[in-house]
């Protein structure tokens, strides 16, 4: 029930069809792994953490199991595509996947080659899809975050590509679901970001401590770091709450600290009740930011799922505070493929954001496909 997703966030800003600026970005990321790829000499290609003494043996080995069976084919390189033909869904998921394993691999031998790098550790998650509200125009977005561990640094940490809207992930007010716009603390009309960063990660759902820190990818160069308490109790089987506190620093914000609680129950095998309510305050506000919010969820017959959210947002010590409010109804259901989802569905919002503004009635519609790799579960 929890990958039911929601879709229309607050904002005071119109924003137009995405920019050429973001394919550009897409491209030069692309251009190390792909170039990596093709300069390989075959599907056996090596890994760029195996100290030479290793590939050595390795090569000889090849070399006399080659010749023992002349028709056997050398192994493939784990970061490697299948050979086999597959449909456009599997494609993109591999190109994704093999992109992602290269480069990481490639970072994670910078810091030398005592462990072996785990491939199949590599996971991510793409989200593409368009928003519209009658307060802000036609808003189309893709993000994307991409996880592996490094080995070779540290066993504790891991490296994240994303991009995402960057305010929310640092300052953690992104809500649960994974969605191309969710009510919460989060502003409309800026762009996402490319971020890059180091961090660990606790195992799920244990109580503990997570950290990060790293860099946009633009310039100039801006610099962040996060670190969280996460705290869960489980009442009943059926009754849960989670709190998670947030302290984070980014050059152009300064200090600040997110205080985020959510208690779901369910109401039965298929229904489930969450309260959701996320508290912000940096150096940068003149109040706090408060987001509250309450969803029912429901898995219908057929596998697919709705939710219904009832929500709030604004700033404390505001000319305006409460800045929107509304409902959002999602459908939800995977789409062709158990690890592509598709979501859609329509939104009724009352934004005010300065004095000036007339609280009216906003109707929107947002429609994205989501596709997940490896074991994606951030």
């Amino acid at each position: 029930m929890d990958r039911v997703a929601t879709t229309s966030a607050p904002t005071h800003h119109h924003r137009g069809a995405a920019g050429f600026g973001v394919l550009v970005v897409i491209a030069v990321l692309l251009a190390f792994p792909v170039s990596a790829i093709a300069a390989a000499p075959s599907e056996a290609r090596e890994s760029p953490t195996t100290a030479p003494d290793a590939n050595a043996n390795a090569n000889a080995n090849a070399e006399s199991n080659s010749n023992a069976n002349p028709g056997a084919e050398p192994p493939r390189d784990p970061c490697g595509r299948p050979p086999e033909d597959h449909a456009l869904q599997e494609e993109t998921r591999d190109l994704l996947r093999s992109w992602s394993c290269y480069t990481f691999r490639w970072f994670d031998s910078w810091w030398g080659d005592e462990y072996d790098f785990d491939e199949s550790q590599v996971n991510g998650w793409i989200l593409g899809g368009v928003d519209y509200r009658e307060y802000d125009g036609f808003d189309p977005r893709l993000r994307l975050k991409v996880r592996a561990p490094l080995p070779n640094l540290d066993t504790r940490w891991d490296i994240l590509l994303g991009r995402v809207d960057d305010d929310a992930y640092i300052s953690d007010t992104e809500v649960s679901e994974n969605a191309l716009y969710s009510s919460g603390l989060i502003d409309r009309g800026r762009e996402d970001s490319w971020l890059l960063g180091l961090g660990h990660r606790r195992s799920a759902d244990r109580k503990g401590w997570d950290w990060s820190a790293g860099i946009h990818l633009r310039t100039p160069i801006e610099p962040y770091a996060k670190v969280a308490w996460f705290y869960r109790q489980r009442f009943t089987a059926d009754t849960d709450l989670r709190f998670r506190q947030t302290l984070f620093w980014r050059d152009r914000e300064g200090f600040g600290t997110t205080s985020r609680a959510d208690l779901a129950t369910a109401l039965g095998p298929r229904d489930v009740l969450r309260w959701e309510v996320i508290l912000k305050v940096s150096e940068r506000t003149d109040g706090t930011n408060w987001y509250a919010a309450n969803t029912w969820y429901h898995l219908l017959e057929s596998g697919s799922a709705i939710s219904l959210k009832a929500f709030g947002s604004g700033e404390t010590q505001r000319d305006v505070g409460m800045e929107d409010g509304g409902f959002e109804l999602i459908w939800r259901r995977p789409f062709t493929r158990d690890w592509m989802y598709l979501s859609m569905g329509p939104s009724l919002t009352w934004p005010r954001f300065v004095p000036e503004d007339e609280r009216e009635m906003n109707i929107g519609f947002g429609v994205w496909l989501e596709m997940e790799f490896g074991d994606w579960r951030y």
